[in-house]
């Protein structure tokens, strides 16, 4: 039922633009919330968030409403299809205000995120989240980028058009066959305006070797707008017009072709209709070809065409600039994200996810500095000692894999006790410790038998039929300045419990 609530949403984002049904958009997610489908209703968002931009209307309470849904599943690829699509939002504002986060740095987050493949996850998840990244790459002219993930997401399509999500995938690769086209007729046609008539033609002849023909099952308006942009593709590596074409869209491909043969004054004539108006959408440098040829027109100023050419020349020299800068920025964010799962591996317990031994060291070391954690050295402090009843004969009785099953899901309930200031550590086997920053009489044991009672109440029962777990807890309070003694005492107070009948919490002051 998931993975057809999953296919579902991809259908309902596909016709988002142009064929929105919020009706079914709404039944569908309520279904999503009754069954905890989070991933879902993050797609729901993103369908809503398309046929709000159909409708030029804001959509960015569900952009981030897709956002806490994806901070709240933490699964790579949903993430950075959220922050793609936040970046690409960022990146259409900043034509009239610099507000806002950076589109550029939601990018770099987006592609490092893009990094982490998760086989757990449907692979559509991945392959949307690389078709955003590239749009966000296009839009911000880092075309390179662009074509890199669009071909990894080329890649994952294909993989997967026999495979469990065939339908979804297929589609998807729709969508990569035309946004490539318009990718390299954008990045081509750039090439021409500034000159580069060679490269323009090798870059478009490349991309025409890659092109597929359009389906039958394509929707009308994409397979116009993909025949108009293969046209002048073909126009511009001077291979002709593979057929007829709209009127306007001809005569742009025949402008291309007259400055081609240097006929300056002919490829004005034909480019200025299509400066006014073309039948299918071109990408933005199409357009500033047009009105590059245009502007040659018999009477335009030698001075003025010097000041196009030069702009012209800038933006290229920019955007190379600003590339450049984009794969300095992308690769200093993977160094710092490698270093942080490195000093998190050094610090945190794999099983349980708490501090490890080496850890609780660590924050330790932080107390030795008065200044270093933000409290007095006459600060009150509590330490817990803790660790499972009988823990021996769990692993004995149910087998090593449920006994690491009952460490994690401790970990998880230690967790919740402790705030930032707090530590939580596994300190190995099954003991483990709590240290409480500035805490007043009376907290430690209240602390302390919350934990006891959200041990004793917890569903162990799920993890193996007939298993119980109970924790012994041994607590000290008292100055900061004494803590190794606390840590000593609040030793021997679990001992003191664990003789007195275990499942319980032994305190001294």
């Amino acid at each position: 039922m998931h993975d057809a609530a999953i296919e579902q949403a991809y259908l309902l984002i596909e016709a988002a633009q142009g064929q929105h049904d919020a009706e079914a958009v709404e039944s569908l997610d309520r279904s999503a919330a009754a069954n905890g489908w989070h991933d879902v209703r993050l797609l729901l968002h993103f369908a809503r968030s398309l046929a709000c931009r159909e409708m030029a209307e804001d959509d960015s309470g569900h952009v981030d409403a897709m956002l806490s849904a994806a901070v709240q599943l933490a699964e790579p690829s949903l993430l950075a299809l959220s922050g793609a699509v936040k970046a690409a939002r960022n990146a259409d504002r900043r034509r009239s205000s610099m507000a806002g986060e950076s589109a550029a740095k939601l990018l770099v987050d987006a592609v490092v995120l893009l990094d982490e493949i998760n086989p757990a996850q449907p692979v559509v998840h991945r392959v949307a989240a690389l078709i955003e990244v590239a749009n966000v790459a296009h839009e911000l002219g880092f075309w390179e980028l662009a074509l890199e993930y669009l071909t990894l997401a080329e890649r994952a399509t294909t993989d997967e058009v026999t495979g469990r999500w065939a339908g979804t995938a297929g589609r998807q690769l729709l969508v990569v066959t035309v946004n490539r086209c318009e990718l390299m007729l954008d990045w081509s046609s750039a090439l021409a305006t500034i000159g580069e008539w060679e490269q323009a033609a090798a870059l478009a002849r490349s991309a025409l070797a890659d092109s597929r023909p359009a389906g039958s099952h394509w929707p009308p308006s994409w397979i116009a707008q993909y025949h108009a942009q293969l046209h002048l593709m073909a126009i511009l590596a001077g291979i002709g017009p593979p057929g007829p074409a709209p009127t306007n869209v001809a005569a742009l491909g025949a402008a291309i072709q007259a400055a081609q043969a240097g006929e300056v004054a002919r490829a004005a004539a034909l480019a200025d209709g299509p400066t006014e108006h073309v039948e299918v959408h071109l990408p933005t440098c199409t357009h500033l070809l047009a009105l590059s040829l245009a502007a040659r027109r018999p009477g335009t100023t030698p001075a003025a065409l010097r000041y196009g050419d030069q702009l012209a020349a800038l933006r290229w020299n920019d955007r190379l600039d600003r590339m450049a800068g984009m794969r300095d920025a992308i690769a200093v964010e993977r160094r710092r994200r490698d270093h942080e799962q490195l000093r998190r591996a050094l610090v945190i317990d794999e099983l349980t996810g708490l501090a490890n031994r080496r850890g609780y060291h660590a924050y330790l070391a932080t107390l030795d500095d008065p200044d270093g954690h933000g409290q007095s050295t006459d600060a009150e402090y509590a330490a817990m000692m803790i660790d499972v009843d009988h823990f021996k004969g769990v692993n004995d009785g149910f087998g090593h894999d449920v006994g690491d099953l009952v460490l994690a899901r401790l970990g998880q309930i230690l967790a919740a006790e402790v705030r930032q200031t707090d530590l939580a550590a596994r300190l190995g086997g099954d003991e483990f410790v709590i240290i409480l920053a500035d805490v007043g009489p009376g907290v430690p044991e209240a602390r302390a038998q919350q934990i006891l009672q959200a041990v004793r109440t917890y569903p162990w029962d799920d993890l193996a039929a007939g298993l119980a777990v109970s924790v012994s807890i041994g607590v000290h309070h008292g100055d900061r300045r004494h803590l190794p003694v606390l840590l000593s005492d609040a030793d021997r107070n679990l001992y003191q419990a664990k003789n007195h009948g275990r499942g319980r919490v032994a305190v001294h002051h």
